[in-house]
Protein backbone atom coordinates (compact mmCIF):
# COMPACT_ATOMS: atom_id res chain seq x y z
CA UNK A 1 0.00 0.00 0.00
CA UNK A 2 1.47 3.29 -1.06
CA UNK A 3 1.87 6.34 1.18
CA UNK A 4 -1.15 8.16 0.55
CA UNK A 5 -2.92 4.88 1.08
CA UNK A 6 -1.22 3.69 4.09
CA UNK A 7 -2.43 7.21 5.49
CA UNK A 8 -5.71 7.32 4.06
CA UNK A 9 -6.05 3.26 6.20
CA UNK A 10 -4.61 4.97 9.25
CA UNK A 11 -7.37 7.85 9.03
CA UNK A 12 -10.35 5.90 8.34
CA UNK A 13 -9.24 3.26 11.39
CA UNK A 14 -8.54 5.98 13.98
CA UNK A 15 -12.25 7.38 13.07
CA UNK A 16 -13.83 4.01 13.34
CA UNK A 17 -12.19 3.33 16.54
CA UNK A 18 -13.11 7.22 18.17
CA UNK A 19 -16.79 6.24 16.49
CA UNK A 20 -16.64 3.25 18.31
CA UNK A 21 -16.01 5.11 21.87
CA UNK A 22 -17.55 7.81 21.84
CA UNK A 23 -19.89 7.59 19.10
CA UNK A 24 -20.04 9.74 16.04
CA UNK A 25 -21.05 13.06 17.66
CA UNK A 26 -18.52 12.63 19.92
CA UNK A 27 -15.83 12.29 17.37
CA UNK A 28 -13.57 15.03 16.25
CA UNK A 29 -11.42 15.47 13.75
CA UNK A 30 -8.62 16.71 15.82
CA UNK A 31 -9.02 13.32 17.69
CA UNK A 32 -9.00 11.15 14.57
CA UNK A 33 -5.86 13.22 13.67
CA UNK A 34 -4.05 12.56 16.75
CA UNK A 35 -5.08 9.01 16.92
CA UNK A 36 -4.16 8.55 13.08
CA UNK A 37 -0.35 10.32 13.94
CA UNK A 38 -0.80 12.65 11.03
CA UNK A 39 -0.49 15.79 9.84
CA UNK A 40 -3.19 17.86 9.33
CA UNK A 41 -2.52 18.92 5.39
CA UNK A 42 -2.88 14.91 5.55
CA UNK A 43 -5.93 14.26 7.11
CA UNK A 44 -7.69 17.30 5.23
CA UNK A 45 -6.22 15.74 1.61
CA UNK A 46 -7.51 12.69 2.25
CA UNK A 47 -11.01 14.22 3.65
CA UNK A 48 -12.12 17.93 3.20
CA UNK A 49 -14.81 17.81 5.28
CA UNK A 50 -16.47 16.07 8.15
CA UNK A 51 -18.88 14.35 6.09
CA UNK A 52 -15.91 13.25 3.55
CA UNK A 53 -15.00 11.51 6.99
CA UNK A 54 -17.84 10.18 8.23
CA UNK A 55 -18.91 8.70 4.45
CA UNK A 56 -15.39 6.55 5.21
CA UNK A 57 -17.04 5.45 8.47
CA UNK A 58 -20.06 4.15 6.91
CA UNK A 59 -18.07 2.40 4.32
CA UNK A 60 -16.07 0.67 6.68
CA UNK A 61 -19.09 -0.46 8.81
CA UNK A 62 -20.70 -2.00 5.60
CA UNK A 63 -18.24 -3.69 4.77
CA UNK A 64 -17.55 -5.44 7.99
CA UNK A 65 -20.91 -6.16 8.22
CA UNK A 66 -21.62 -7.51 4.92
CA UNK A 67 -18.48 -9.61 5.41
CA UNK A 68 -20.20 -10.94 8.68
CA UNK A 69 -23.71 -11.41 6.74
CA UNK A 70 -21.49 -13.23 4.16
CA UNK A 71 -19.77 -15.79 6.46
CA UNK A 72 -23.21 -16.59 7.97
CA UNK A 73 -24.54 -17.57 4.65
CA UNK A 74 -21.28 -19.57 3.85
CA UNK A 75 -21.37 -21.73 7.13
CA UNK A 76 -25.01 -22.50 6.91
CA UNK A 77 -25.58 -26.19 6.50
CA UNK A 78 -29.21 -25.59 5.02
CA UNK A 79 -32.15 -22.64 5.03
CA UNK A 80 -32.73 -22.63 8.11
CA UNK A 81 -29.76 -22.54 9.78
CA UNK A 82 -29.04 -19.86 7.16
CA UNK A 83 -31.60 -17.49 7.94
CA UNK A 84 -31.23 -17.46 11.61
CA UNK A 85 -27.35 -17.42 11.61
CA UNK A 86 -27.85 -14.15 9.58
CA UNK A 87 -30.22 -13.14 12.15
CA UNK A 88 -27.86 -13.90 15.05
CA UNK A 89 -24.72 -12.29 13.24
CA UNK A 90 -26.12 -9.39 12.13
CA UNK A 91 -27.64 -8.61 16.03
CA UNK A 92 -23.99 -9.87 17.07
CA UNK A 93 -22.41 -7.80 14.76
CA UNK A 94 -24.98 -4.73 16.36
CA UNK A 95 -23.74 -5.66 19.66
CA UNK A 96 -19.98 -5.56 19.12
CA UNK A 97 -20.38 -2.50 17.19
CA UNK A 98 -23.17 -0.50 18.65
CA UNK A 99 -21.85 3.63 18.00
CA UNK A 100 -21.42 2.26 14.41
CA UNK A 101 -24.41 0.54 14.42
CA UNK A 102 -26.59 3.30 15.19
CA UNK A 103 -25.25 5.43 12.92
CA UNK A 104 -25.72 3.13 10.20
CA UNK A 105 -29.27 2.42 11.15
CA UNK A 106 -30.08 5.81 11.75
CA UNK A 107 -29.43 7.04 8.55
CA UNK A 108 -31.75 8.09 5.92
CA UNK A 109 -31.38 5.52 3.22
CA UNK A 110 -31.07 8.24 0.84
CA UNK A 111 -28.82 9.96 2.86
CA UNK A 112 -26.79 6.56 3.26
CA UNK A 113 -26.72 5.90 -0.26
CA UNK A 114 -25.30 9.89 -0.86
CA UNK A 115 -22.53 8.76 2.00
CA UNK A 116 -20.88 5.74 0.34
CA UNK A 117 -18.27 5.51 -1.95
CA UNK A 118 -19.37 3.58 -5.34
CA UNK A 119 -16.78 1.15 -4.40
CA UNK A 120 -19.16 0.02 -1.30
CA UNK A 121 -22.23 0.54 -3.59
CA UNK A 122 -20.56 -1.96 -5.95
CA UNK A 123 -19.92 -4.24 -2.58
CA UNK A 124 -23.43 -3.83 -1.99
CA UNK A 125 -24.44 -4.76 -4.80
CA UNK A 126 -22.17 -7.97 -4.62
CA UNK A 127 -24.01 -9.51 -1.21
CA UNK A 128 -27.52 -8.78 -2.65
CA UNK A 129 -26.18 -10.71 -5.52
CA UNK A 130 -24.54 -13.69 -3.30
CA UNK A 131 -27.89 -13.43 -1.05
CA UNK A 132 -30.60 -13.60 -4.17
CA UNK A 133 -28.17 -16.86 -5.09
CA UNK A 134 -28.19 -18.26 -1.64
CA UNK A 135 -31.55 -18.28 -1.49
CA UNK A 136 -32.47 -19.39 -5.23
CA UNK A 137 -30.30 -22.85 -3.87
CA UNK A 138 -32.75 -22.97 -1.49
CA UNK A 139 -36.61 -22.22 -3.29
CA UNK A 140 -36.55 -18.88 -3.71
CA UNK A 141 -38.07 -18.02 -6.94
CA UNK A 142 -37.81 -14.05 -7.00
CA UNK A 143 -41.15 -13.72 -5.75
CA UNK A 144 -41.29 -11.44 -3.15
CA UNK A 145 -38.99 -9.38 -4.26
CA UNK A 146 -35.61 -9.35 -2.69
CA UNK A 147 -36.15 -6.33 -1.37
CA UNK A 148 -39.38 -7.63 0.28
CA UNK A 149 -37.49 -10.67 1.43
CA UNK A 150 -34.51 -8.80 3.44
CA UNK A 151 -37.66 -6.35 4.95
CA UNK A 152 -38.72 -9.92 6.70
CA UNK A 153 -35.25 -11.25 7.21
CA UNK A 154 -33.89 -8.81 9.30
CA UNK A 155 -35.91 -5.56 9.42
CA UNK A 156 -37.86 -6.78 13.06
CA UNK A 157 -33.72 -7.37 14.04
CA UNK A 158 -32.75 -3.58 12.92
CA UNK A 159 -36.21 -2.61 15.00
CA UNK A 160 -34.62 -4.44 18.31
CA UNK A 161 -31.10 -3.30 17.09
CA UNK A 162 -32.68 0.38 17.41
CA UNK A 163 -34.46 -0.04 20.36
CA UNK A 164 -31.42 -1.22 22.24
CA UNK A 165 -29.52 1.56 20.49
CA UNK A 166 -32.25 4.23 21.32
CA UNK A 167 -34.08 3.09 24.37
CA UNK A 168 -31.98 0.94 26.81
CA UNK A 169 -34.18 -2.22 25.39
CA UNK A 170 -33.37 -5.63 25.33
CA UNK A 171 -29.89 -6.51 24.08
CA UNK A 172 -29.70 -8.08 21.00
CA UNK A 173 -28.26 -11.35 21.78
CA UNK A 174 -29.16 -14.46 23.44
CA UNK A 175 -32.42 -15.60 23.81
CA UNK A 176 -33.66 -12.14 22.08
CA UNK A 177 -31.72 -12.75 19.06
CA UNK A 178 -33.00 -16.49 19.33
CA UNK A 179 -36.54 -14.95 19.11
CA UNK A 180 -36.10 -12.51 16.40
CA UNK A 181 -33.94 -15.33 14.08
CA UNK A 182 -37.39 -18.25 14.51
CA UNK A 183 -39.54 -15.04 13.69
CA UNK A 184 -37.24 -14.75 10.60
CA UNK A 185 -37.22 -18.25 9.59
CA UNK A 186 -41.10 -18.58 9.78
CA UNK A 187 -41.60 -15.32 7.56
CA UNK A 188 -39.43 -16.67 4.94
CA UNK A 189 -39.94 -20.19 4.94
CA UNK A 190 -42.99 -20.09 2.61
CA UNK A 191 -41.02 -18.29 0.21
CA UNK A 192 -37.91 -20.79 0.55
CA UNK A 193 -40.42 -23.20 -1.73
CA UNK A 194 -40.37 -27.24 -0.33
CA UNK A 195 -36.08 -27.36 -1.03
CA UNK A 196 -36.81 -25.22 3.04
Amino acid sequence: MSGRGAARSLIVEAALSSARESGWDGTSMQDVRLRAGVSNGSLFHHFPTRQDLESAVVAAGLLDHDAVVLAALAAAAGAPEGVRAVVHRHLGWVADNPRIALLLLSARPAALREAVPAAVTEDNRRLFAEVAGWLRRHGWTGEPALPVVTALWLGPANEVARGWLTADGAEPTGAVAAVVADAAWHALRPHLGERA
